[in-house]
């Protein structure tokens, strides 16, 4: 599915098989292709697996489709890195935080299973905990790389303009408030039932993607000159 979207949100779609046929191997471009497809391979193998009853099967995919996982999760950082102009991308803390961010999607995906589907009360309770658990994450990183001193004018300039300029509104509200306080206080003061488990993550979403919005906008907001 992620290779689909990612194709699909080209202009011109056909030049992915160039990118798949034709890679050029220093471009974190076509590693990354090489990656979202080692990944979609992976993951439907185990999806179909897990289907059929091939417990054997799924044993041994297990790891290796979590660890294709986590690099499908941070090459974007690695993509980043590449953009020398923007430095706001070039935090070494990218990878880790992309890594925290995908196991904080994965929780409140899980979260969102309604109770047939998710299992029992314990799978909530494993949700609960593991999305608490990586929205503080989430904050603490945000708080690492806007908080802290920047080593360039550039990239200070840009953090500024998430804190303190047109994105702040929604930085504040979107990805303090709505995607970190309001979760945190569902899931650690609020009974532990499936409405206020899946609220949460429904919140801890939207606030991760008011985050990207503003960390891929203002990054390349900032004058070159």
């Amino acid at each position: 599915l992620t290779t689909v979207l990612l194709v699909w949100d080209l202009e011109h779609k056909t030049r992915f098989l160039r990118v798949v046929f034709r890679p050029q191997s220093k471009s974190w471009l076509a590693r990354g292709a090489f990656v979202l497809l080692a990944y979609s391979g992976l993951s439907g193998v185990f999806w179909l697996a897990s289907v059929l009853g091939l417990g054997a099967v799924t044993t041994i995919l297990l790891w290796p489709t979590v660890l294709v996982g986590f690099f499908a999760a941070m090459y974007t950082a690695f993509l980043f890195g590449q953009c020398e102009g923007r430095d706001l991308w070039q935090t070494p803390l990218l990878p880790v935080h992309l890594i925290v961010q995908a196991l904080m999607g994965g929780a409140a995906v899980l979260a969102l299973l309604p109770p047939p589907a998710g299992g029992s009360a314990q799978v909530l309770a494993v949700a609960k905990e593991a999305l608490g658990f990586t929205v503080v994450l989430h904050l603490l990183m945000v708080a690492a790389e806007f908080m802290m001193p920047h080593a360039t004018d550039n990239s200070a300039y840009a953090a500024r303009l998430i804190t303190h300029g047109p994105f702040r509104n929604w930085f504040w509200g979107g990805v303090v408030g709505i995607g970190g306080i309001l979760p945190i206080c569902l899931l650690w003061l609020m009974p532990c039932d499936f409405y206020n488990v899946a609220f949460a993550g429904v919140l801890a979403m939207a606030g991760l993607l008011i985050f990207e919005w503003c960390f891929v906008m203002a990054g390349q907001s900032v004058p070159h000159s």
